[in-house]
């Protein structure tokens, strides 16, 4: 079943129970109101026999039968004695009230005036008993008097009434079915679309079917198409990312790979040609291509690799003491001079990918440096100085794009993917990479991430 259909049965089911309730509230309302009527009629009438009782035994019998249907109208009256002899009955033909036993303790005085239901044949009467005394002529005697009412019409009412209450109530249940299936439908019509697109996407791989979503419906469903949508947009940007990294890595392997197999098909044609001299520098060529292709995949398999849910745990890490560490990693590479100033600072994050990406800024420094890096450690910052000839103007904004090499880099052993990878792990980390040309000459690349608490600025440590 749909979600419509189960929004209208479910209200439908709603609205029957509320109606139902109501209906049957209203019903047992409406007869007490019109038992409660009759019950007070007939106690009226009974009053009117009453104070004409005494007079009724003076008169004929043919005048006692003239005035007691003016006073009982169309019920049924009948006078008996405490021995439930009957002394007088008035009323429609084969209509005899029973004489049982609570009527006579109504006489006796045992019980009150007394109401009860009586059927006789197929018709149901409302009968009340009261006690009279006798005055004038026959005083001291007391008898009973009964009168019944016909209570066809009372249950002909009630019927009437009942049907049209359950013909409005079903008139009302489904108007709210039908007022429920429209709501859900206008609801789930964004929903509808969700799964359309969904279902494109899965059957053509059209990551742009999400520019065709609604973003206007209300609350959480337009939440959920604007966030259906974000996520084919990543998805989007995500493929788009990965042709052009094979792209850019078909590239970069192709110049290796070529001078790669140059390399070994001279020695395979000219190896009894060429002297041993010239073997070896084959040899040598072949074997940098061949680092260098090694190093191309060690570098794509980490930039590409999912480094926000590594297994590492996130920690606090003092990039102090990394700095330090990597520092005496260089300290006796000839014609260069590393130093590292600030003291402690901590940050939050995983400290291998933190230390990958301080160690590949500092290669980098070391790469464009004329003899000095500096490496600068101060409130969650990492920043390494050359004194390099620095970055040009329009490179600052590719130089942690994969595979970007300026003019002056393509001279220099390197793929491109040093500060992309440093821009891939620090992302991962929470922080932000920068670079720019320092005022003293040379360049400043580094990151930024949120200091932990405790961290702070130290002095300079050579």
């Amino acid at each position: 079943m749909s979600l419509r259909w189960r929004w209208a049965v479910g209200l439908g089911l709603v609205a029957t129970l509320a109606i139902g309730l109501m209906t049957v509230a209203a019903i047992v309302s409406v007869e007490r109101r019109l038992r409660g009527a009759l019950d007070e009629d007939l106690r009226g009438r009974a009053n009117q026999v009453h104070e004409l009782t005494g007079r009724l035994f003076e008169q004929r019998e043919e005048q006692r039968e003239e005035v007691l249907p003016r006073i009982v109208n169309d019920a049924a009256v009948q006078v008996f004695d405490e021995d439930g002899a009957v002394l007088l009955r008035v009323g429609p033909a084969g209509v005899t009230p029973p004489v049982e036993a609570t009527d006579l303790d109504v006489v006796a005085g045992a019980r009150p005036t007394f109401l009860r239901d009586v059927p006789i044949g197929d018709t149901l009467y409302r009968m009340i008993t009261v006690r009279v005394q006798l005055r004038e002529t026959t005083p001291g005697t007391v008898v009973a008097v009964q009168i019944l009412a016909d209570q066809s019409q009372l249950e002909s009412n009630l019927a009437a009434l009942t049907g049209r209450l359950l013909s409005i109530g079903a008139v009302g249940v489904l108007l709210v079915a039908l007022t429920g299936w429209i709501m859900a439908s206008r609801a789930v019509r964004p929903i509808s679309d969700l799964t359309d697109a969904a279902e494109h996407v899965a059957s053509t791989e059209d990551l742009s079917a999400g520019e065709r979503l609604d973003l206007s419906a209300p609350a959480e469903i337009g939440r959920l198409a604007t966030a259906f949508r974000s996520m084919l947009n990543s998805l989007r940007v995500s493929r788009q990312e990965q042709q052009r990294l094979v792209s850019d890595a078909g590239h970069e392997f192709r110049t290796p790979i070529t001078a790669l197999k140059t390399n070994l098909e001279v020695l395979r044609r000219q190896d009894h040609r060429l002297s041993e001299e010239e073997q070896d520098e084959l040899i040598e060529a072949a074997l940098r291509e061949s680092n260098q292709l090694a190093q191309l995949a060690a570098e794509l398999v980490d930039l590409t690799s999912d480094v926000r849910h590594a297994a590492e745990p996130i920690q606090d890490v003092d990039l102090g003491t990394l700095a330090r560490e990597l520092r005496s990693r260089y300290v006796r590479l000839p014609g260069m001079e590393v130093t590292v100033v600030g003291g402690s600072s901590v940050v939050t994050g995983r400290r291998t990918q933190l230390e990958r990406a301080m160690s590949n800024l500092v290669d980098n420094g070391i790469k464009w440096a004329e003899r000095r890096v500096e490496i600068v450690v101060e409130g969650g910052t990492f920043t390494v100085r050359d004194d390099g000839p620095g970055i040009p103007a329009e490179d600052l904004p590719h130089v942690f794009r994969r595979f970007y090499r300026s003019a002056e880099a393509r001279t220099m052993p390197g793929s491109g993917l040093g500060l992309a990878i440093v821009d891939h792990l620090i992302s991962a980390n929470g922080g932000t990479v920068f670079a720019r040309n320092s005022a003293d000459g040379g360049a400043e690349v580094g990151f930024t991430l949120p200091p932990a608490e405790g961290g702070k600025p130290g002095d300079r440590v050579n």
